[in-house]
């Protein structure tokens, strides 16, 4: 008896052992999972948590462990990997204290699914958590989302008591949806919601007299008025090209109306300004201009239903997931697809050499270049990355590239020491391959127009103005008597917005989202376009004006019809 309680003593003390050595490890691998998400390697955080996630496990990390491993697959866009592990993790563990969190993040994946249904029954247990708001602004964030009028009704039928539902349909109604035949479920939904009156008009009056933008701008207005120097002197001329075309619209019988407002680079500002209560009234915001002040403006504008113009960024990445949200400017991400669309469709070799800076925005063209080049059945022998900073040359990429088999040699990179050693190279051979690069190139000091003149280069130009267009000239005439100085290239651009907005409020009416249109053409820019190569809507400018020298002019190779 005696050695049969020693023996058992032993292997208690060795299960204990074990059992210390197992927590231990478990402990490492769920820190390191957890430093492995918080690092964004969702992917190798995925891998070491997964072991801790099944109950049989004996793991007391197994529900933060599964929560964190759907949070990694959901950031690396797995969704069935996700809402399979959200699912175990409520079956086997119903009264963990984070379920609410679990809920969450599993009506984000449904939606992304485009489970919009499920998603929604799946956020109605939070109405009585802290979460009740965050669910809300989930909702409306993806149904503002849903294109597709016959399922927005469906899902208004199964639940006919979600508010934010009811309110998002109203929104869709109005924004363009509505038909004679929506009209009781309309006074419906704005009386069981309680939703302004103003619905009501807004399916009759989508075309109006006159039409009001919202100008938000780092005015810097003091005491003594609106201090001018060289850090906001393009904001004075954005706004001087706003106020022309302003007159110019109204002269064709288009009357808008501009309402400028200070907004500095301050969030808190921005915030003011947008809750003030005539805002909502406005038909299009214009500004903020800097990315955070921006992106937080979006925000609020997509939870008003209100249209937000970014009059400067080349950033497609903002106006993601918000259809509210626009940019006057040809995305890098466009310019890519574009250029790619001219290449594939103009140069008889269906073959691509693509050399980029290191850069955020080079890198951005590059990729968008590629998917779409090789979408249309061309082929991208040679992808590589330079960095201008280190080293200029392109000769260690293009020394052993046959360039008599290429159909397009594309250089993406701003930088001067690049443009030198590709122009030294393409002449040393002797080559006529197309060159596409950026209409920075044009004004190097260190490459000469006859240079460029003797290849057969092609330079990408969003934001071209011919100065020797008629029209043009007439303006910078008139520009400059009125102002004692030209116009800059952001006088254009405040004209254009303007002038555009314009043109298409009257033309297609109010409506939130923008209603916009087709490759039309423009007064200054060479045109506007706001659908995809698909034809579906967009919203950035799809038009990327292409230019080449001819017999020492410069040309636009792709106009405007």
């Amino acid at each position: 008896m005696k050695k049969r309680l020693v023996l058992a003593a032993m292997f208690l003390t060795l299960g204990w052992q074990v059992q210390a050595q197992n927590n231990a490890e478990q402990t490492t691998r769920f820190n390191n999972g957890r430093f492995l998400v918080d690092q964004q390697k969702y992917a190798l955080a995925m891998e070491e948590l997964l072991p801790l996630t099944s109950i049989s496990a004996s793991s007391q990390y197994a529900p933060d462990a599964a929560f964190l491993y759907s949070v990694a697959a959901a950031k690396e866009k797995k969704w069935k990997e996700a809402e399979q592990m959200l699912t175990q993790l409520q079956m086997q563990f119903p009264n963990w204290s984070g379920l609410p969190d679990a809920q969450y993040l599993l009506a984000q994946v449904q939606f992304e699914k485009k489970e919009y249904l499920k998603a929604l029954q799946t956020l109605a247990p939070l109405q009585t958590t802290g979460l009740q708001q965050d669910a809300a602004s989930m909702k409306r964030h993806y149904l503002l989302q849903l294109s597709d009028k016959t399922t927005f009704q469906y899902l208004v039928r199964q639940l006919p008591d979600d508010a934010v539902l009811g309110r998002a349909y109203a929104d869709k109604l109005v924004s363009g949806w509505y038909t004679a035949q929506d009209k009781q479920q309309l006074e419906d939904l704005v009386r069981k919601f309680n939703l302004d009156r103003s619905y009501l008009t807004r399916t009759a009056s989508l075309k109006k007299d006159e039409y009001n933008f919202a100008v938000l701008l780092p005015f810097h207005v003091t005491d003594q008025g609106i201090r001018v120097d060289k850090k906001n002197l393009f904001i004075t001329d954005f706004y001087a090209g706003m106020q022309a075309a302003r007159d110019t619209l109204m002269r064709q019988g288009i009357k808008v109306n501009l309402y400028p407002y200070d907004t500095g680079n301050d969030t808190a500002q921005v915030s003011q300004v947008l809750q003030l209560p005539e805002v909502g009234n406005m038909d299009a915001l214009i500004g903020p201009i800097y990315k955070t002040s921006s992106q937080y403006a979006g925000k609020i504008a997509q939870q008003r239903g209100l249209n937000l113009i970014n009059p400067f960024s080349d950033d497609l990445e903002m106006t993601k997931g918000n259809p509210y949200m626009f940019l006057l400017e040809t995305s890098v991400a466009t310019q890519g697809q574009r250029a790619a669309a001219f290449a594939y469709q103009n140069f008889a070799k269906k073959t691509a050499v693509v050399i980029y800076d290191s850069n955020k925005e080079d890198t951005t063209f590059a990729g968008n270049f590629k998917r779409a080049y090789t979408a249309l059945g061309g082929k991208v022998q040679t992808f590589q990355k330079i960095n201008s900073k280190t080293s200029g040359s392109v000769s260690g990429i293009l020394g052993g590239v046959n360039l008599k088999d290429v159909g397009v040699l594309v250089v993406q990179s701003a930088a001067a020491n690049v443009a030198s050693s590709t122009v030294s190279l393409l002449e040393q051979r002797a080559s006529k391959v197309p060159l596409v690069v950026p209409a920075s190139w044009l004004e190097m000091s260190q490459i000469s127009f006859s240079q460029l003149d003797f290849l057969e280069a092609y330079f990408l130009a969003p934001k071209f103005v011919d100065l020797d267009d008629p029209s043009v000239k007439a303006f910078r005439k008139y520009y400059t008597r009125q102002y004692n100085l030209p116009p800059s290239a952001f006088t254009y651009s405040g004209f254009e917005l303007v002038y555009y907005l314009g043109q298409q409020l009257n033309s297609q009416g109010y409506a939130a989202p923008l209603r916009v249109s087709g490759l039309q053409p423009s007064l200054f820019y060479q045109g506007m376009n706001y659908q995809t190569l698909q034809g579906k809507p967009a919203q950035d400018n799809q038009y990327l004006p292409i230019l080449k020298i001819d017999n020492g002019r410069v040309l636009i190779v792709n106009p405007v019809l």
